[in-house]
């Protein structure tokens, strides 16, 4: 039973204690680096994929939808596997996101790639699901990152924790995945800071990328709608063999 004693007594006693902040040169990949006495200030880069008027979508909560929305996860998630450093990867309402460690610009490219893979696998996944019947899914895809203040949070001794991620990284790629795909904004949208970091490496795999990954004023935003072409042709190719 909650005592109100006791949690006067926690709040205070967690506010005494000393917080080592460490500033890493990477996300540890082990939970066992992470205690209620310390935090990691570093370089985080985050995706988030949102589902347009999931509202609607949930409407009918029957075995279809809950085959669908099983569908959806399971390969977003096989996606964000891809690139192995990966901290975090979970699924907040309609929203599945990952978080990375992004040591180097290198990283935030490799993230950038995911959100063009996921943009070319949203209109796979639609050519599948409208053959069952289903009506198309759209989806907006945000990315973002910062130095990130990441603590564990949750109450000692109970084995009930998570992660807090502190700063801009998961803010603006939730932000941005829930701006992205609708009003006329392309379906991967993107912070300055993210953009900024990942264009030079673009440019020299590619000089068109400068005119593929458009500033929106109006939004605060670079956006782009970008596939990776072999799987878009043998997506409009019927996706034979």
């Amino acid at each position: 039973m909650y005592d109100y004693h006791d949690s006067r007594s926690n709040i205070i006693n967690i506010l005494k204690t000393e917080t080592k902040v460490i500033k890493s040169e990477g996300i540890p990949d082990s939970d066992n680096a992470f205690t209620f006495t310390n935090a990691y200030l570093t370089w985080a880069g985050a995706i988030f994929i949102d589902i347009k008027d999931s509202s609607e979508l949930f409407d009918t909560k029957d075995e279809r939808l809950a085959r669908l929305m099983r569908a959806f996860t399971s390969e977003i998630i096989t996606i964000f596997q891809d690139f192995r450093n990966y901290r975090q990867i979970g699924i907040r309402g309609d929203c599945v996101y990952a978080i990375y460690d992004t040591q180097y610009k290198s990283d935030l490219v490799e993230i950038f790639n995911i959100a063009v893979l996921t943009n070319t696998f949203m209109k796979m996944f639609n050519e599948i699901i409208t053959d069952y019947g289903y009506a198309p899914i759209t989806a907006g895809i945000g990315l973002g990152c910062d130095e990130e203040l990441i603590i564990k949070a949750g109450r000692s001794g109970t084995g009930i924790n998570d992660k807090i991620w502190i700063g801009k990284a998961v803010v603006d790629a939730s932000n941005l995945s829930s701006t992205a795909n609708r009003d006329d904004i392309k379906p991967i949208a993107m912070s300055e800071v993210f953009y900024n970091n990942i264009i030079a490496d673009l440019k020299k795999e590619n000089p068109k990328y400068e005119n593929w990954i458009r500033y929106n004023s109006y939004e605060d935003l670079y956006e782009c709608n970008i596939v990776r072409s072999e799987f878009n042709e043998w997506i409009e190719n019927g996706m034979k063999g």
